[in-house]
């Protein structure tokens, strides 16, 4: 397939950003998680505050989207630009970057099978076993006597990922895995594979997931109830970062995010919850 028209509305992007963003009280970049959120709830934001929130647009699937956060804000004013990150960062690179990381919510990452797998549900042990390769049929857990096909998406290996909850380094996983590098193609890619397996964070689900099963661990769903309840396993701690201290309508926006009650339907259809 051509890419001429992403070519196109690439060099579209970098002449409008400047349009746009000058008329907006804050500017925003980096992790797709974040972003989804961030998205749905700005309008709500400006409603109750006054606040513009202006989200450079996102071509961020395929790229690192932590890394861009990072390099928005430390390029940036600390009243004004913000990153988005989905990962614990690596401290050498905050300080670096000279920047400061808010967490502001949570949100599971979901364990996917196709729609046609049987299974419904594993355990941890399970889970890890499977990614491990210790696991190999998915007869051993109560499905087909066919072959697992584990599908990955080991990203920001410079910090610790959402992934690392189920096994702890890229070296833990089977040799035998197929690592893909975007949210579309792990969804996808599970969605055209019978016996695949994957993960996949939750505002993903919403976009691209509908050929896909999400699986319970424990008995326990990646909801937002089980999640403050401490019952389910895999997550990760979304944060906004700032160059230096967050200031004037930046940190407005961080405790609005953290504390505001008008978004909790927003965040409960996401599975997520605003971090303590």
């Amino acid at each position: 397939m051509s890419r001429l028209p992403f070519i196109i509305i690439w060099l579209f992007s970098l002449f409008s950003i400047p349009l746009f963003a000058e008329d907006a009280d804050i500017v925003a970049f980096g992790d797709h998680s974040l972003w989804v959120l961030a998205n749905d709830i700005k309008n709500t934001f400006k409603k109750d505050t006054g606040i513009s929130l202006y989200l450079i647009p996102e071509f961020a699937i395929e790229g690192k989207g932590c890394a861009k956060g990072i390099l928005h804000a430390s390029g940036g004013s600390p009243d004004r630009d913000i990153g988005l990150v989905c990962c614990k960062l690596n401290p050498d690179i905050v300080k670096k970057y000279g920047i400061k990381v808010y967490p502001v919510v949570r949100e599971p990452l979901a364990i996917i099978v196709n729609k046609a797998n049987p299974v419904s549900g594993l355990t941890l042990k399970q889970v890890k076993d499977i990614f491990s390769g210790r696991i190999t049929r998915w007869s051993k857990v109560g499905g087909p006597n066919e072959p697992i096909v584990v599908i990955t998406r080991l990203h920001c290996t410079e910090h610790i990922p959402n992934w690392t909850k189920i096994l702890g380094s890229p070296l833990e996983f089977t040799k035998r895995s197929l690592n893909v590098s975007s949210e579309p193609d792990m969804a996808k890619t599970v969605s055209d594979f019978k016996q695949a397996i994957g993960h996949l964070e939750m505002t993903s689900i919403a976009e691209w997931g509908k050929g896909v099963k999400i699986l319970s661990i424990d008995g326990y769903m990646p909801t937002s109830k089980d999640l403050i309840e401490g019952h389910y396993p895999f997550w990760a701690t979304l944060s906004i970062v700032t160059k230096g201290e967050a200031k004037g309508k930046a940190k407005r926006f961080i405790d609005y995010i953290r504390t505001s009650t008008n978004i909790r339907e927003i965040l409960l259809k996401y599975g997520m919850h605003q971090t303590p």
